[in-house]
């Protein structure tokens, strides 16, 4: 099974996701969120459900919403570069 990393950058509102598929290709999406309402879109979504599965992808997508609530909740660290 495929599996995801996802990755926040807080200041602009971006999730990355790098997916590993079982023969080690690697897939790599970013999209945006409202920092306000945490809303997000996420294009490909159909494109990973056709290939993972529907299970795989409501997984994916509660890590997604867990860490953008976090982030809209501002329980995210954020790192301002000047250490």
């Amino acid at each position: 099974m495929a599996e995801f990393r996802l990755e926040l950058d807080a200041p602009n509102n971006i999730v990355m996701v790098m997916v590993v598929e079982d023969d080690g290709s690697e897939h790599d999406y970013q999209f945006d969120f409202d920092p306000q309402s945490g809303r997000w879109e996420f294009a490909e979504r159909d494109l990973l459900e056709r290939d993972f599965g529907e299970d795989w992808v409501e997984e994916f997508e509660e890590q997604v919403e867990a860490m953008i609530q976090a982030a809209v909740d501002g329980e995210v660290a954020v790192e301002d570069g000047d250490d």
